[in-house]
C-alpha cells in the first residue's frame, strides 16, 4: 500500500473537510501518520463545527527516521509514570532498553503498559501527563 505525502493533508480545504467528517460522525481527533510528517486535529468536547474548522491543527514536522521510541498501545489518557511510582517518571535524558516499560496509558481504571519499541536515550516527551492520546500517537523520540 502506497503511503501517501503529508503535504496532500496540509491543503486547508482538506483539513476543514476531515473536520466536517469528525463533526458528523462524532468523532474528538484523528492522527494521520506518513514518511514525511504528521497531522493530528482534535475538536473540543461539545465543539460546533464553527469551533472545530477554527481549530488550527498540529501539524509535526517529520522526526528523524529511527527516532520513535514509543508509541500508545490505545486510545486513553497518558500517564509518564505509574501512580503509585512516579519517581520512576521516564524523560528527557533518560536511557531505556527496548522492551522497558516507559509510560501507561489509563482507559477508565486499567493502566495500559507503554512499551519502548528500542534502546535510546529519550529526546523528548511528546505527551504531557493527563493528556488525551490517540493509538499509535508517538510518545518518546529517542536518539538510538
Amino acid at each position: 500500500m502506497k503511503r501517501s505525502s503529508i503535504s496532500s493533508f496540509s491543503n486547508p480545504a482538506v483539513i476543514a473537510e476531515l473536520a466536517a467528517h469528525l463533526h458528523r460522525n462524532n468523532v474528538a481527533s484523528i492522527h494521520i501518520e506518513a514518511a514525511d510528517g504528521e497531522l493530528k486535529l482534535v475538536a473540543p468536547v461539545g465543539a460546533s463545527l464553527q469551533t472545530t474548522h477554527r481549530a488550527t491543527p498540529v501539524l509535526i514536522s517529520a522526526s528523524q527516521p529511527g527516532s520513535l521510541l514509543a508509541k500508545a498501545p490505545t486510545a486513553g489518557i497518558f500517564a509518564a509514570a505509574h501512580p503509585l511510582r512516579p519517581e520512576r517518571e521516564i524523560s528527557t535524558g533518560s536511557a531505556v532498553a527496548k522492551g522497558d516499560i516507559v509510560a501507561f496509558v489509563k482507559v477508565g481504571p486499567v493502566l495500559v503498559p507503554v512499551i519502548a519499541e528500542k534502546a535510546g536515550k529519550v529526546v523528548s516527551v511528546t505527551s504531557e501527563t493527563g493528556t488525551l492520546v490517540g493509538y499509535g500517537t508517538s510518545l518518546f523520540t529517542a536518539k538510538t
